[in-house]
C-alpha cells in the first residue's frame, strides 16, 4: 500500500462486501501538501484514486490495477486542515477476475471525489 498509514488512515472497519464504506483521516502534515499547495493543502486527485485502490485491496485483500476508468469527476477539494474525517463508499461487483467499481469520496453532504472504473485482480 502506497498511502495508507502515511497519507491517511482508516478510522473505521472496511467490510468485505459490496458497498465497501470506510471512514479515513488524512495526515494534514503530510509532506506532500509542502507543494500541493503551501499554505492551502489540498489532496491531490491521483491521491484519491489512489486512496480508493487501497480501501479496496484491504476490503477484498487482493491486489488490484486500474484497467480503465469510465468516470472520473473531481468535485471539490479535500482541505485536510477542514475536512476531518472523508467516507469512501465503493460498490462493486466481480467478474472474471475484474471489479466493476462505482467509489464516491464525501463528508456530509458535500462529493470531493467519483469514480466508476474497472480494476484488474493481480
Amino acid at each position: 500500500m502506497m498511502l495508507l498509514n502515511d497519507f491517511y488512515s482508516i478510522v473505521q472497519p472496511v467490510p468485505a462486501a459490496s458497498p465497501v464504506t470506510a471512514k479515513i483521516t488524512i495526515n494534514k502534515r503530510h509532506k506532500i501538501f509542502e507543494g500541493h499547495f503551501p499554505g492551502i493543502p489540498v489532496v491531490p486527485g491521483v491521491c484519491m484514486m489512489q486512496i480508493v485502490l487501497e480501501v479496496m485491496e484491504v476490503s477484498t485483500g487482493k491486489r488490484v490495477s486500474l484497467v480503465a476508468a469510465d468516470t472520473m469527476k473531481f468535485l471539490s477539494g479535500i482541505n485536510p486542515e477542514q475536512n476531518k474525517e472523508i467516507d469512501v463508499v465503493i460498490n462493486y461487483t466481480e467478474d472474471a477476475g475484474m471489479l466493476l467499481i462505482s467509489a464516491n469520496l464525501f463528508e456530509g453532504p458535500v462529493i470531493f471525489f467519483k469514480l466508476k472504473a474497472t480494476l484488474k485482480i493481480v
